[in-house]
């Protein structure tokens, strides 16, 4: 399980590998908007990774291009894209979310 925090909201939860950013604080009680429906089209629910990106999935092409375009920033990611990954440690990971600027 990775411990996902939203601290702006008061928000922290555990999830299994595999579960996006975006469905974790949804879980959360927190909905983070998408006018896509979670294909990396949009770009409105670009996040940015305060803590904890080697917990996360890496980059695919989709996601790339549409960070691209939308000139986020390094420790940005789409939330509908961003899936929480196993680590190899046997300590939980850690992600800690902010909303993009």
């Amino acid at each position: 399980m990775i411990r996902v925090e939203f601290p702006a909201r008061g928000l922290e939860g555990l999830f299994p590998p595999g579960t996006t950013l975006h469905e974790a604080v949804r879980m959360m009680g927190h909905v983070i908007d998408y006018a896509c429906g979670g294909n990396a089209l949009c770009g409105t629910c670009c996040v940015r990774i305060v803590e904890g990106d080697e917990s996360l999935c890496r980059v695919e092409k989709d996601e790339a291009g549409r960070l691209r375009e939308i000139e986020a920033g390094p420790r940005d990611r789409l939330a509908c894209q961003a899936r929480l990954a196993g680590g190899g440690s046997s300590a939980p990971g850690v992600v800690v979310v902010a909303a993009a600027p």
